[in-house]
């Protein structure tokens, strides 16, 4: 098969954190003041902060405030690079001076603060977090002060700062959810166990869902209270919806074996650098990831073993195409850390994403060599087959996962759908044929398999009305999906059915307006219902957007000679583009609408 396109989904289930940027106290920044010899290195420290280079930038902007050392927007520049960096301790000499200048700089100030959790100064501390007793300060700072109160041994405030989120709606429901969880933490932490299961489930009701960390901590605290069986509940209960966590089946093996876990946080410290790592996740996905990767490494500073954090650092590195310090950061996880896979699996895609393709690959392999029982270990070294186009041998590593599946449930159709492209990609279509149809029994009207199976049914010219329901029940499903839309305009198009396949087409490029494929389908329709001029513009808007070169050559002949002719010469060959389900011949030809 010439074409078939799809879109991998992951069965992942995340707390969403939807705070506002503008409680964090962000700010973009300003320009230089003009002092002799800054405007040069100032506009490479900015060029650099553009091209996401992280290190230069830091450097850069660390140069030029040495020329201009009272320029208050260079220092917050600076402050922000650094730790960006890591770069903990050069930044604290920056903070400290623009506290001098410019007091209440948020991200100083939680430095400056860290700084003194650190070396046991709650009080230091809590003077330069005064200002988040203001209803209207920065959300992160209300939930740092309030584990400041707790190092001070002030747990009445410190609870009182977690309430008062809450009863003040900070952060809206996501204030909620994240003020419970501390509260948990908190009590945890505290020694009061039903206390802190309460408030642990009352997060949990809040997000509707629960996540591996918030399942972590639940289950630690049903073990203190002495209800293994009901914590070990509640990690099965989580696990069944995933292909596995290292973490939480770690904790599992430890409950079973008689071992209960201590708290997750035990300190103001560790607090603190919970509540950092935790907001990190949520500016990391949006424009004030700088701000992101700066929380979380003050988080790491706070906390060196939370191996959660580095593993955010080379996330956010990763998809800001900073691959080497991303591999460098995966490699410092430590190997006996439970997340030494997910390390293992993130430095794997970093060499991928750098072009070190064949690296990728190797390193992956000697992973399911040393840990054979893991399933995302050979996952991924099929995934990175399948995109390096190794497709009978992406489908031996998804054998290799599949082995491990003793009675497959619901959460396993991801990889019998993987398998099957990989085993239709190499020729091997009765067994991906099997493992599609497998996946849908174990999760019927799945859009992503139906509308694989369905489009290659009918690129096979076989069980044409069932493919086309399957299609279109999967455009039922997705309507937002341009491939799937695609799909369906594109069956109905082979099918002989032009005027629904134009509607569907046009659909399916105001979705996916640059995608080429969807734009040579788009433009054949329009011929075969009589708009040609429309049809030649599709074509010519395909050729623009870098087709394959197979597709490409056929869209120029179209372009001299016609769709009529071309489809006149498939069907002489032996291979017609249209098919009726009907078996009526195919008439090529139309008005010429143009």
């Amino acid at each position: 098969m010439t074409r078939i396109r799809f879109q991998m989904q992951t069965a992942l289930v995340a707390l969403a954190l939807t705070i506002p940027a503008a409680l964090f106290g962000l700010s973009a920044p300003a320009a230089a003041q003009e002092v002799p010899g800054v405007a040069g290195p100032y506009i490479a420290a900015e060029n650099a902060a553009r091209r996401n280079d992280i290190s230069e930038a830091a450097r850069l902007y660390l140069q030029v405030l040495a020329r201009d050392p009272q320029n208050v927007d260079l220092m917050q520049n600076a402050l922000t690079f650094q730790l960006a960096a890591g770069q903990v301790g050069r930044a604290i000499p920056i903070a400290r001076r623009l506290q001098e200048l410019s007091p209440g700089d948020h991200l100083g100030v939680l430095l400056l603060a860290a700084d003194a959790m650190k070396r046991d100064a709650p009080a230091e501390a809590r003077a330069l977090l005064a200002v988040s007793e203001n209803e209207n300060a920065p959300f992160v700072g209300q939930l740092i002060d309030a584990w400041v109160a707790y190092s001070a041994g002030d747990t009445d405030a410190a609870r009182g700062l977690l309430a008062g989120i809450e009863e003040k709606k900070t952060g809206g429901a996501a204030g909620a959810i994240v003020s419970a969880y501390h509260a948990g933490l908190m009590d945890a932490a505290l020694g009061s166990d039903e206390e802190a299961l309460a408030a642990i489930e009352r997060a949990v009701k809040l997000a509707n869902n629960s996540t591996p960390r918030l399942t972590r901590v639940r289950a630690g605290i049903l073990a203190r209270l002495g209800r293994t069986d009901d914590a070990r509940e509640v990690i099965a209960d989580y696990l069944a919806l995933t292909l596995g966590d290292r973490r939480l089946e770690a904790l599992d093996r430890d409950l079973a074996a008689g071992r209960v876990p201590a708290p997750v946080v035990t300190s103001g410290p560790e607090g603190a650098a919970e509540a950092l790592f935790g907001v990190a996740g949520y500016l990391a996905r949006g424009n004030s990831w700088q701000i992101g990767l700066a929380y979380t490494q003050l988080g790491a500073y706070l906390k060196p073993d939370l191996v959660e954090a580095r593993l955010l650092i080379a996330g956010i590195l990763q998809q800001r195409q900073q691959y080497d310090l991303a591999i460098e950061a995966y490699e410092a996880v430590p190997g006996d850390a439970p997340e030494t896979l997910e390390a293992e699996i993130g430095r794997a895609e970093a060499m991928w994403a750098a072009g070190r393709k064949d690296e990728s690959i190797a390193a992956l392999r000697l992973t399911v060599a040393a840990h054979p029982r893991w399933i995302e270990a050979h996952t991924t070294l099929g995934d990175l087959l399948r995109r390096d186009e190794q497709f009978a041998e992406a489908a031996k590593a998804y054998d290799g996962a599949l082995a491990l599946v003793a009675e497959p449930e619901s959460r396993h159709w991801p990889l019998y759908y993987q398998r099957g492209i990989a085993l239709e990609r190499s020729k091997q279509w009765d067994r991906a044929e099997a493992d599609f149809m497998k996946a849908l029994e174990l999760e019927p009207d799945q859009p992503l398999v139906l509308n694989y199976l369905g489009y290659s049914w009918v690129e096979m010219r076989r069980n044409l009305a069932e493919a086309q329901a399957m299609i279109e029940k999967a455009v039922e499903k997705r309507p937002e999906d341009g491939y799937i839309v695609d799909s369906l305009g594109w069956v109905l198009f082979r099918v002989g059915k032009f005027d629904g396949a134009a509607k569907h087409l046009e659909r399916a490029v105001e979705l996916r307006p640059v995608d080429p494929v969807i734009n040579d389908h788009f433009g054949d329709a329009l011929w075969m219902v009589g708009r040609r001029t429309e049809a030649r513009f599709q074509w010519k808007r395909a050729l623009s957007f870098e087709p394959e070169e197979q597709e490409a050559e056929r869209i120029r002949r179209k372009l001299v000679q016609g769709l009529d002719k071309i489809l006149a010469e498939e069907e002489a060959a032996g291979n017609p583009a249209i098919f009726p389900a009907d078996g009526t011949a195919t008439n090529t030809t139309s008005n010429d609408g143009g």
